[in-house]
């Protein structure tokens, strides 16, 4: 098939600009190519329509990832949105089926994060889902496949792969879908930089995390059902290897972050998947409520240490999985003895007053917490009303 013209194309010098936001504030998160690579691309291939329609992309996701605009020569202010809308309208005529090809699928990658952050879940796993589609058929997910490729096209594979494995394992969570990619590749291997924010030791942490529960545990929780698969050795092991991040990752930095927060996400939907476990004897009776007041107390350490601007660049991904713990704390308040209430009520006001402090929180999850709250006759000191960055569009609004 081909390819439909591109009649006006997005600025050179202003792709170029949001590739360094990308270079300086969100490979470390999300790598894909650094940015030698990028600005090589953009200056051999921007005539080919599926890098240019890549780059646009990337471009998008960087200013929504970083709530931000960038203003072109001609005076033309870009959000991610109208750069998402530009990309998505000149490749409305192209037919992806014809092959797939990586920059396609990085394409598809760097969308599902624009509309992610517009509060569009639905249209961002449909993305999600196009982009797993296009790895199936591209065989990502078979080692074999690697091994006739160059050292740099294998490393940018097994990124896009992981990438991917990541947001689908978040996805089973909130949008109860179940999982189709699994560790059957091997990461990427470390490079050696001589610019940290090149350094790939948080994504390989990230990667750990959220492959040491295993896609049974995710599947589990995607089901919602009490018969699930997981054993009580698994859930031991998550416990376990998920108290403490690597020491390689720099403390309080962007990748600590988002490691931090995702490894107390898991380990607070680990306690949760316990009671669904019928005769499970994880832990003991006394145990458990102790487990979320700890988790909490570890992620709230994390918050004191960590600057504030930090949490905005990941968006309300934060939010979602600090509010995960509260939920869990309000399945103990009022469980258990007057010491332990204590601990969990002191832990959980904390906690909610960090949610409620973030600007980009899903409205309906909040609603769902209040009303949980309300039916565990729980009255939060919160005197601020939570505000919005803007209308939601789907009933299941819950953004990565």
């Amino acid at each position: 098939m081909t390819a439909p013209e591109v009649s006006a194309k997005v600025p050179k010098v202003l792709i170029d600009q949001c590739l360094r936001l990308y270079h300086d504030n969100l490979y470390v998160i999300w790598p894909l190519l650094c940015y030698d690579d990028l600005h090589k691309l953009l200056d051999e291939n921007f005539d080919d329509c599926h890098v240019y329609w890549f780059l646009v992309a990337l471009s998008a996701a960087t200013l929504s990832d970083l709530h931000t605009g960038i203003e072109s020569e001609e005076g033309t202010y870009y959000t991610g949105r109208q750069l998402s809308i530009l990309c998505m309208a000149s490749r409305q005529d192209f037919d992806d089926l014809s092959s797939s090809d990586i920059f396609r699928i990085m394409t598809y990658y760097c969308l599902l994060r624009c509309f992610a952050q517009f509060a569009e879940t639905r249209t961002s796993y449909r993305l999600s889902c196009e982009a797993i589609g296009l790895i199936k058929v591209g065989e990502l997910h078979i080692e074999e496949t690697y091994e006739s490729l160059s050292f740099e096209e294998q490393q940018l594979r097994r990124k896009v792969y992981y990438l991917l494995l990541l947001t689908e394992r978040y996805y089973s969570v909130y949008i109860h879908s179940a999982t189709s990619l699994d560790d059957t590749v091997a990461p990427p291997q470390l490079e050696v930089v001589t610019d940290p924010r090149l350094s790939l030791d948080s994504f390989l942490e990230m990667i750990r995390v959220f492959t040491i529960p295993g896609k049974c545990f995710f599947d589990a929780l995607a089901t919602d059902s009490e018969n699930v698969s997981c054993t009580e050795d698994s859930l031991k092991k998550i416990w376990k290897e998920l108290h403490t991040s690597s020491l390689e990752i720099e403390p309080w930095s962007y990748g600590y972050v988002d490691i931090s927060f995702s490894r107390h996400w898991i380990r607070a939907l680990a306690w949760r998947l316990v009671f669904r476990m019928k005769g499970a004897n994880f832990f003991s009776n006394s145990n458990n409520a102790h487990i979320p007041v700890e988790i909490a107390r570890d992620m709230l350490d994390d918050i004191f240490l960590s600057p504030n601007n930090l949490y905005e660049v990941h968006g309300p991904g934060i939010s979602t999985k600090a509010l995960e713990i509260a939920n869990a704390l309000v399945d103990v308040v009022k469980q258990y003895d007057q010491d332990v209430e204590s601990e969990a009520w002191s832990a959980l006001c904390d906690v909610v007053k960090f949610v409620f402090s973030l600007k980009h929180c899903d409205n309906r999850m909040i609603q769902r917490f209040s009303t949980k709250c309300q039916r565990a006759l729980i009255t939060l000191p919160i005197t601020r009303p939570l505000q919005s960055s803007g209308s939601s569009k789907d009933d299941t609004d819950i953004i990565l």
